[in-house]
């Protein structure tokens, strides 16, 4: 069976890196599914799950923030800010971030200039992401 190279890399480091048969990502326009062989292409992609499936049928997932996918002979490659596999999410310290999130968004919608309304926003949208991963 034909299998692509993948990697999910952050500014930290890899996260994944394997042979896989296919993998889907969470493009900006909607999802993407890849196998190899595919056309060369580049997407901008939105906070959601990357599902990697590897010979013999598993599937791995990874909660991903925005970022970008390339894919170019037979190499696929997610560029990410924050990536965390499903079964390393921890729901109650992604709950706290959230409700936290939330408070500083509370606190920008007070008038409070020292928010960082885009972090707030941010940290809310990846938060709700694991939740909603590990809940799958």
């Amino acid at each position: 069976m034909a299998e692509l190279a993948c990697e999910i890399l952050t500014p930290d480091g890899r996260v994944f890196s394997g042979n896989a048969v296919m993998i889907s990502v969470p493009g900006a326009e909607g999802e993407l599914g890849v196998l190899p062989r595919h056309a060369p292409i580049v997407a901008r992609l939105k906070a959601g799950e990357v599902r990697v499936k590897l010979d013999g049928g598993e599937v791995r997932s990874f909660a991903t923030s925005e970022g970008h996918f390339k894919m170019q002979r037979d190499r696929a490659l997610v560029l990410v800010e924050e990536a965390v596999a499903a079964e390393d999410i921890d729901v109650v310290a992604a709950q706290a971030l959230a409700d936290d999130a939330r408070s500083r968004l509370a606190a920008a919608d007070g008038g409070d200039e020292a928010v960082d309304r885009h972090r707030a926003e941010r940290d809310l949208a990846a938060a709700e992401n694991q939740i909603a991963i590990v809940g799958r």
